[in-house]
C-alpha cells in the first residue's frame, strides 16, 4: 500500500510532499474528485486526479460506443 492509498477526506486541501512510484511530488495538493456518470470517487494529488478523470471519461465513452454498436445491430 502506498502513502496515497491511505488518504482520506480529512486530507483534502492539504499540501504535501509525496513519494510515489513515478516520482516525487513537491507541494502536491490533495483533492477529491468523482465521476458524475457512475459516482466513483478518488482522493489524491491533482496529477493523479487528472488521470482518474481522463480514464473515466475514456471508459464511459467506450461503454457508450459499445451500446450504440449493439443498438445499430438490432440488439437491446
Amino acid at each position: 500500500m502506498t502513502e496515497e492509498d491511505k488518504l482520506t477526506d480529512e486530507d483534502v486541501g492539504e499540501i504535501l510532499d509525496m513519494i510515489c512510484q513515478d516520482g516525487v511530488y513537491k507541494r502536491a495538493e490533495i483533492v477529491k474528485v468523482y465521476c458524475p456518470a457512475c459516482g466513483e470517487e478518488f482522493i489524491g494529488t491533482k496529477r493523479h486526479a487528472g488521470g482518474f478523470i481522463v480514464g473515466h471519461k475514456a471508459f464511459h465513452e467506450f461503454e457508450n460506443t459499445q451500446d450504440l454498436i449493439v443498438a445499430n445491430l438490432g440488439g437491446a
